[in-house]
């Protein structure tokens, strides 16, 4: 990944900014993240309202919005990257992402916390590692993806991170206003939050005038889309509303199964979806409903993916699934949950005979949990090239005393050839 635009200037193709280069004025990252909870919220929300108690809503399907782009609502890398940076990656030979998801609570500064180690993470990589975009995974705002939430735990938590970034929507991206969070927008429509900021069709216009953050818009084509890359093709899923489980439609399987068929053989190929298939979460546990649209659809196109990236569940966890392919070949995918990403309570697993679980775990004989991280909030960083991928998960125990610096809590890599995992 080139310093030459993305880095350097802030620039992307046509007139897309990410940040402006900070000034010596500015705030350090220390003296950002150095804010307590309650001075955040105060400066945004007012003081910390009480609860006494609280219960889990539960809402019907969510009419998905109107695409904004054409079907089959594929979206191309040099759509946000210029020339030179996709000829960059190009000679570098292999593309770096971050990837995480659940991060956007305005009751904390959980979210800036992780986003502080992100920027800190793509500052300290060389030129040719960069990340050339972070994909989230969902939940982008909490509790109901409201519009006027996006200023502050969107734009301003992300105003120094040195990339661009891509979602696919979460539950709460789409939730209906929920009397408990408070007064309830009568002319709210699901979606609206993100449709504004992620499926603009004005991607050169700044997303908040209010705190003066310069990232523009993102010109998605839909709420499920397919981003392609020069090293690999990612097919983003939209499993709607539900706490407990997804739920994706006909026709949006129907259109998963075609772009599964469609994506580039030569390349890695990534599917996406706030809801895990597989979780050990005490809270959330994984959606058998989404594992059922994943396997028939994978069958359906003769097609397995090499990875599957996921939210939702506030913590880390990887698992590898055993399957056979088409062709009779053994193959160990990875099944990544990663939304520790600054929602303000994380989420702890099951425990097994009274202790959380030693690992790696076998649950079945087609699934392992490889690892976890239930007490530290953190981010995933992918490297894909045409033979490998490999993954590294950086986090820290959450602090407003000092500038976030992620530790390696987990290292892998996939063999695109083989279709292996091994654990570093």
């Amino acid at each position: 990944m080139s310093a030459s635009k993305s880095f350097s200037a802030g620039q992307g193709a046509g007139n897309r900014r990410n940040r402006i280069l900070p000034q010596t004025t500015a705030p350090t990252e220390i003296q950002r993240h150095a804010q307590t909870e309650s001075q955040r919220h105060a400066r945004i929300h007012g003081p910390i309202p009480v609860q006494a108690s609280f219960s889990l809503p539960t809402y019907p399907f969510q009419p998905l919005p109107t695409p904004t782009g054409p079907s089959p609502y594929r979206f191309d890398l040099s759509q946000i990257l210029t020339t030179e940076d996709i000829a960059a990656i190009q000679t570098a030979g292999d593309m770096t992402i971050h990837t995480v998801g659940d991060t956007g609570d305005y009751r904390g500064t959980q979210q800036d916390f992780v986003s502080g180690m992100m920027t800190a993470d793509a500052n300290s990589l060389p030129n040719t590692g960069k990340p050339a975009f972070l994909y989230h995974l969902g939940d982008v705002v909490y509790f109901a993806g409201d519009i006027d939430k996006y200023a502050n735990n969107f734009y301003a938590t992300y105003q120094n991170y040195p990339a661009f970034i891509v979602a696919i929507s979460g539950n709460h991206d789409c939730q209906p206003d929920d009397p408990q969070d408070g007064p309830v927008d009568p002319n709210k429509v699901p979606f609206d939050g993100f449709v504004q900021n992620f499926m603009s069709t004005t991607p050169e216009v700044p997303g908040s005038i209010k705190t003066g953050a310069p990232r523009t818009q993102m010109d998605q084509p839909n709420v499920y889309w397919t981003l392609t890359t020069p090293f690999g093709t990612i097919i983003g899923l939209c499993s709607n509303v539900g706490e407990t489980e997804g739920e994706i439609h006909a026709d949006q399987q129907a259109w998963f199964v075609s772009e599964l068929q469609a994506a580039d053989p030569t390349k890695a190929l990534i599917v996406t979806v706030h809801h895990p298939p597989f979780s050990g979460d005490v809270d959330h546990s994984g959606s058998s409903a989404v594992e059922v649209v994943l396997t028939n659809s994978f069958h359906a196109a003769g097609r397995y993916p090499d990875m599957v990236l996921s939210g939702h569940v506030h913590n880390y966890q990887r698992f590898t699934n055993i399957v056979t392919d088409a062709s009779g070949n053994t193959r160990q995918i990875p099944f990544i949950v990663a939304g520790a990403g600054g929602y303000t309570n994380l989420g702890k697993l099951q425990k097994v005979n009274g202790q959380y679980p030693s690992v790696p775990l076998t649950i079945s004989s087609d699934l392992i949990l490889e690892t976890y991280n239930q007490t530290d909030f953190g981010f995933l960083r992918l490297t894909i090239s045409p033979t490998q991928i490999t993954g590294v998960y950086l986090s820290a125990p959450f602090s407003t005393n000092s500038a976030p610096v992620g530790q390696q809590n987990d290292a892998f890599t996939l063999d695109l050839t083989t279709h292996t995992v091994t654990t570093k």
